[in-house]
């Protein structure tokens, strides 16, 4: 099998990727709320991209390509301001790390999208 080829791109370049979990405000357990939330955050343009994840209880987001850790900085201020705004209408919150503690596998549900 052959690799893909390589396409040429700028030298010492940055990006930042995260992968965030939606929780209820009121017990901080996982919401299925990706859905809502992208359909907010399209509503404001940002630099980077903000898309579903793995689970409808996650999203993630990403800085386009950056030059400076102070580029990747602005355009992570201007994501998550948007993120808190948006889930503030939808009453969660966001949250960052790694296996949310209490989650239950079976009662999470697939996000529905083509993968690799």
């Amino acid at each position: 099998m052959s690799l893909e080829a390589f396409n040429h791109s700028e030298p010492l370049t940055l990006g930042v990727e995260l992968e965030l979990q939606l929780v209820n405000t009121h017990d901080y357990d996982l919401a299925p709320y990706a859905e809502d939330m992208l359909r907010l955050m399209k509503r404001t343009p940002l630099p980077g991209s903000v898309v579903p994840e793995m689970t409808n209880s996650m999203i993630e987001i990403s800085t386009g390509i950056c030059h400076s850790s102070s580029e990747v900085l602005g355009q992570l201020s201007q994501i998550r301001d948007a993120l808190v705004r948006s889930a503030d209408k939808l009453n969660i919150a966001v949250v960052g790390g790694g296996t949310h503690p209490f989650q239950q596998w079976h009662e999470r549900r697939i996000y529905d999208k083509p993968r690799f």
